[in-house]
């Protein structure tokens, strides 16, 4: 059986077990074999540097739809995708493409939501990690995209549209604001200005119901972020404390613990996330990493080779996995392990050729 479509199969039969709130579906399924088809049609774009499925999948009527928003301008479709090219929306295969330079792009798994079809896919390269979980539905006998939640931005694309066409339509400056209404312009104004301290006080002059709000609590963690260690962590716990199901956050403290050497605390971040996740072999990677920092080759070898095993195309996985295995005078398995490496989709040829100048035992 193919690993994706087995992949799909065995979350659809644990589905059941997920605690979703059930909504009564507006379209026809997609089936297992129209997903799994969508996943191999999307790792082979992406890995063959192509972001233009990516690109075009959203179906913009069912997008607007999901907003949920009562913008005056929600009817004027014109106008909404001016502003949509502007937000990015028809660009995030190329965004993709940034992440994944020298990486990969890889079905996680995919999962019942909402008696919705959900696409699980990590993208990974020299442009850091993500994950983008990829609503998809059936429009006539088109698969497409209805919205894509993604990790970094901590929120979906549908919920960060609906903030901007809401910001577009604000009420009259005269008229009786509430607290997000008084100071939510300061807040984002600063923050997209990189005024940052300006942007972490005037949040926490919000009431406790704004301060609470999703959105507002992810921006105010990356204001924290960018002025000192001790707010940044302070935000996350709260942010933890106040949604802890997401991944988020974890991953952004992962980044923070291999800063500052906390090797423990990355481990556990790591499987914090791996749990929020369902599972993911790409994680045994960044374990590999955490105890080479302790020096504990044989261990590093251990996880570099598992996630090898899972997925070949991860150039910093196989570059690292090629080192041990120098280190360890396991010449030949180095050797079939970047010829391998040469027939995934996408591969650099330009990357093998320093690998074996900085290894000439290997030649």
């Amino acid at each position: 059986m193919c690993p994706i479509l087995k992949t799909l199969i065995m979350a659809l039969l644990t589905a059941g077990a997920m605690n979703h709130q059930t909504l009564s579906a507006q379209n026809t399924p997609v089936t297992n074999a129209e997903a799994e088809k969508l996943s191999i049609q999307l790792e082979e774009s992406i890995n063959k540097g192509d972001p233009e499925l990516l690109n075009h999948l959203i179906y913009f009527p069912g997008f607007i739809e999901r907003t949920g928003s009562k913008s005056p301008l929600r009817d004027n479709v014109d106008t909404l995708t001016k502003i949509a090219n502007g937000f990015g929306l028809f660009q995030i295969g190329n965004r993709t493409l940034e992440i994944t330079k020298n990486g990969s792009y890889r079905l996680v798994h995919g999962f019942l939501q909402h008696e919705e079809m959900h696409l699980l896919f990590r993208a990974f390269g020299d442009g850091g990690l993500n994950y983008q979980d990829i609503t998809v539905i059936k429009v006539k006998d088109s698969i497409r995209v209805v919205d894509i939640l993604s990790y970094q931005l901590g929120e979906s694309y549908t919920r960060l549209f609906s903030y901007l066409i809401q910001e577009i339509g604000t009420p009259d400056a005269h008229s009786s604001m509430t607290s997000r209404e008084k100071y939510g312009a300061i807040f984002e104004n600063a923050f997209s200005h990189k005024n940052y301290s300006v942007a972490k006080s005037t949040f926490e002059k919000f009431d406790d119901q704004t301060q609470n709000d999703k959105h507002l609590s992810f921006q105010y963690m990356l204001a924290c972020q960018q002025l000192n260690e001790k707010s940044f962590r302070k935000s996350v716990d709260r942010y933890i404390s106040l949604f802890p199901e997401e991944p988020t956050p974890y991953m952004l403290m992962m980044k923070e613990y291999a800063d500052t050497k906390e090797y423990k605390d990355y481990s556990q971040a790591i499987d914090k996330l791996d749990t929020l996740l369902h599972f993911d072999p790409f994680l045994d990677y960044l374990r590999g990493n955490v105890v080479m920092k302790l020096g504990d080759l044989q261990t590093a070898l251990h996880f570099y080779q598992e996630t090898f095993d899972y997925d070949p195309g991860i150039w910093q996985n196989t570059e690292k996995l090629v080192a041990c295995k120098v280190v360890n005078n396991e010449l030949v398995q180095a050797n079939e392990a970047i010829n391998l490496y040469t027939h995934t989709p996408g591969y650099r040829k330009e990357l093998v050729e320093t690998l074996y100048a900085d290894y000439p035992a290997l030649k």
